[in-house]
């Protein structure tokens, strides 16, 4: 206000676009968080590793088969596979047969003298390139 007049610092036609645009912004920071609640977190581990037994059906995640090896786990000192949908620790058992090595895309096991390697992907054949 300048001695009693009130000046219009924006021009009255734009009002009316710069209500709309508050009003948007307004709402996105309400609706935002809505749309997003029900997506699931791509960086959690799978629930098999959390602890937890099974998987509600509903949260939509189809659950996977849990035969043959799943995971393996290399973590400074420990090492260990998910195998069978069981978490097993480097020379514990599993079934009949001991863990008794632990790679990066497989795992060795054990059962008397019959030795049975487990690999991650066994339908893929690495191959390396000449160049």
């Amino acid at each position: 206000m300048v001695d009693g007049m009130m000046i219009n610092i924006l021009p009255t036609a734009m009002l009316p676009s710069i209500t709309r645009a508050l009003a948007f912004c307004m709402l996105s920071v309400v609706v935002s968080p809505l749309n997003a609640a029900g997506l699931p977190d791509p960086t959690r581990p799978p629930a098999f590793i959390m602890g937890a037994v099974s998987i509600p059906a509903s949260k939509g995640i189809a659950a996977s088969s849990s035969k043959g090896l799943k995971s393996t786990i290399i973590s400074g000192p420990r090492r260990a596979a998910i195998i069978d949908g069981v978490t097993v620790e480097l020379w514990a058992k599993h079934g009949n047969a001991q863990l008794i090595e632990v790679n990066e895309g497989s795992v060795v096991l054990l059962a008397g003298k019959k030795r049975r390697v487990l690999t991650l992907f066994p339908n893929v054949k690495i191959i390396q390139k000449r160049y």
